[in-house]
């Protein structure tokens, strides 16, 4: 450790806590262990987590005011690395090192080969341009319809069946609902049966929707 750095840490040590004064000395070791092994990395994360996995003041320490000659300490000797205490970049990206599209486009002797690897690049780039719209959109409608297109000579009229309601209702249920529609028995409730089929009572109020009635005469058609 040269004679500026040890003047550095003897002041900032001064008037310190015996605990603090310990702290110092040992984060200045790690330090200068860092220092004399060419590493670049002199940010507060990294520091600050080596120096915590070694038994001595962690990130948070750094970071609090009360902490600040740690920061300073920590400084000092990032500066005498020639850098700071932030992250470094990384000096090599795995983006850095794979190339474009178009270089290695360039780099194909064979034109048959260019032009199959030049329609792949562009298919690339309109399924990501197709998947950009589709993650903008909140709904996605898919069409299913056929894209063969029939003429109406081709298309076949389906008939569906309905199976006959006769035998599924009992004779006090087809009551019921006679029962239920009758005029007499509408009209001694004070009830009348409105255009649309629904019933309602002496003050207007809709007591069955609209229809109500005529639904339940087209189940007694079919009995």
């Amino acid at each position: 450790m040269s004679t500026d750095m040890k003047l550095f840490l003897d002041n900032l040590k001064k008037d310190r806590s015996t605990c603090t004064q310990a702290s110092l000395d040992k984060l200045n070791t790690l330090l200068e262990k860092r220092f004399n092994a060419g590493e670049e990395d002199y940010s507060i994360v990294t520091i600050g987590k080596l120096s915590a996995s070694s038994g001595g003041v962690g990130i948070d320490s750094f970071r609090n005011k009360a902490g600040n000659h740690y920061k300073l300490l920590l400084k000092e000797w990032a500066t005498l690395a020639d850098t700071t205490t932030k992250k470094p970049p990384k000096r090599y990206s795995r983006k850095n090192e794979v190339s474009s599209d178009m270089e290695l486009l360039k780099r194909l002797d064979d034109p048959a080969m260019r032009a199959v690897f030049g329609q792949i690049i562009a298919e690339k780039k309109k399924l990501k341009a197709e998947n950009h719209i589709l993650k903008q959109q909140t709904e996605v409608i898919v069409d299913m319809r056929p894209n063969q297109v029939f003429s109406a000579g081709q298309v076949q009229q389906q008939v569906e069946i309905i199976p006959s309601l006769t035998g599924v209702l009992v004779n006090s249920e087809i009551e019921a609902l006679r029962d239920a529609i009758d005029e007499n028995n509408l009209r001694n409730r004070g009830w009348i049966v409105s255009r649309l089929g629904s019933i309602k009572d002496e003050n207007g109020r809709s007591l069955f929707k609209s229809g109500f009635v005529s639904a339940i005469q087209k189940i007694l058609a079919e009995i």
